[in-house]
């Protein structure tokens, strides 16, 4: 309709296949409903303008963020549009060119509106260059949103962004509405099987190579145990080197004599199925390569699915789990990861309730609630109560 206002999204997108498109899109979804009928969101994505066929609406244009000549265009776009009165910016290095994704500077030093943007990396020791360069950012935006506690202490403590200028808001979730594990076992005919699970673009970091040595020890204790391994290999690393990576993890699993105990599920799953996914699997593994990774929503999806939980330390994982929640264990330290899965599947009733537990914990995180907190962020921003916000009487909570 002509009399609503814009929201803009501006990040990569589906059917772009990476994590932050993903969000993008689940963060869409949910906010649309709870601006009522007087915003819209619509989005700006990340992409080569030859990739334009593949996108429909809300995406209303591409940015070919490796061309600082586009993203200029697009600022000037932005600012002549009178109905856009806010945009959310996405933002991970390597999304745009320039010196360590400099390209974002030129592109928000020309943007006349007010903006937020969300960091989903903020490392702990930054070089000067890329220090410099959050800081920028934080100093041109309305606010700037990190997901852990932990990435607005380093915000603060680390890269000198003021308080005020940072907002907490965590990675979506999932509503599960999907059958029980029994039955989603049957229907992928696993039902022999415990099932242990990582998702997620297939990459060197995601660490697979320690749930395959983990396999082969625990194999010998629990022969119908299978490793699940689901998700594409990442399109970066797909374009640098084809699929040599999947390759040489399924030459590790015919020399460990696994090939009927590690699959490698080579698809983009729909969330529904990779949802289903995780509610059948007994325990997930986390086993990132990565201690500073910021967040993580394959680890956060798996708690919601109620998982029990063995992952390697990082960050978010020192933030969600507990012993009632979860187990952290030293990066890459097989023999732990060994231990404590051969300890949760002995003992049903123990990682049962610990998956209860996970799910329990993210309950505050659906991705209704992180809509709402989105919607009373740009409230704030825009300085008048939109969306779900003019329903609600002051006292209300959500």
């Amino acid at each position: 309709m002509d009399d609503k206002f814009k929201i803009l999204l501006i990040s990569t997108f589906p059917p772009r296949k990476c994590g932050i498109a993903s969000f993008a899109g689940d963060l869409l979804n949910a906010l649309q409903p709870e601006l009522a009928k007087e915003a819209e969101v619509l989005v700006y994505a990340l992409d080569k303008t030859a990739h334009a066929g593949l996108y429909e609406w809300p995406v209303v244009r591409l940015i070919d963020s490796s061309s600082l000549q586009a993203c200029m265009e697009a600022a000037e776009l932005i600012n002549r549009d009178n109905s856009i009165r806010l945009l959310c910016f996405e933002h991970e290095f390597g999304l745009y060119g320039g010196d360590m994704g400099d390209y974002l500077l030129g592109f928000l030093a020309l943007i006349e509106k007010p903006f937020v943007i969300r960091f989903h990396t903020v490392l702990p020791a930054p070089e000067l260059k890329r220090l410099k360069i959050v800081q920028d950012i934080a100093l041109l935006a309305e606010k700037v949103i990190v997901m852990t506690k932990h990435s607005a202490l380093l915000l603060n403590d680390v890269y000198q962004v003021a308080l005020h200028k940072i907002a907490i808001i965590p990675h979506g979730t999932h509503l599960i509405d999907t059958a029980d594990a029994s039955e989603l076992k049957e229907k992928y005919h696993l039902s022999a099987n415990l099932i242990l699970t990582t998702f997620g673009l297939l990459s060197p970091n995601k660490g697979i190579e320690t749930g395959i040595q983990a396999m082969t020890e625990i194999v010998r204790q629990f022969p119908n145990a299978r490793y699940l391994v689901l998700g594409n290999t990442h399109p970066n690393l797909l374009a640098s080197e084809g699929e040599a990576y999947r390759k040489q993890l399924q030459r590790s699993i015919q020399a460990a004599g696994l090939t009927k105990h590690v699959q490698l599920i080579n698809e983009y799953l729909p969330t529904r199925e990779l949802m289903e996914y995780l509610v059948l699997t007994d325990i997930y593994l986390f086993t990132s390569k990565d201690p500073n990774q910021a967040v993580s929503g394959t680890f956060l999806y798996a708690m919601s699915a109620g998982c029990a939980i063995i992952s390697n330390s990082f960050v978010l994982a020192r933030e969600m789990l507990n012993k009632e929640t979860g187990i952290i264990i030293e990066l890459g330290n097989t023999s732990e990861m060994v231990k404590n899965a051969v300890y949760l599947l002995s003992n049903d009733a123990v990682r049962k309730e610990m998956g209860n537990q996970a799910f329990l914990k993210t309950r505050n995180t659906i991705w209704k609630t992180v809509a709402r907190k989105h919607v009373k962020l740009f409230s704030s921003i825009l300085r008048e109560d939109i969306g779900i916000f003019k329903q609600l009487p002051d006292n209300a909570t959500y």
